[in-house]
């Protein structure tokens, strides 16, 4: 799994794929025992794809909201 790790690009995940990945890691350290080095890859990596979802979620927020703000603004017209 360390290698699987290193060589994914958290930035170019999807919310899915970050989501999933999250689950997975989550699973794995609650489930399985790992060394505590590798344990600290996987909390990092955790808190990566944490913040990946919420910039993702944030985006996906923005764009409603703005889509919303424009709605209103050609009802008002």
């Amino acid at each position: 799994m360390k290698n699987k790790i290193e060589t994914k690009n958290v930035e170019l995940l999807s919310y899915e794929d970050a989501y999933n990945e999250l689950i997975s890691l989550v699973e794995s350290l609650e489930s399985q025992v790992h060394p505590l080095d590798e344990s600290l890859i996987l909390f990092e990596r955790g808190q990566e794809l944490t913040r990946r979802c919420s910039i993702l979620l944030e985006q996906a927020e923005l764009k409603i909201l703005k889509l919303k703000e424009h709605k209103l603004v050609a009802l008002d017209e």
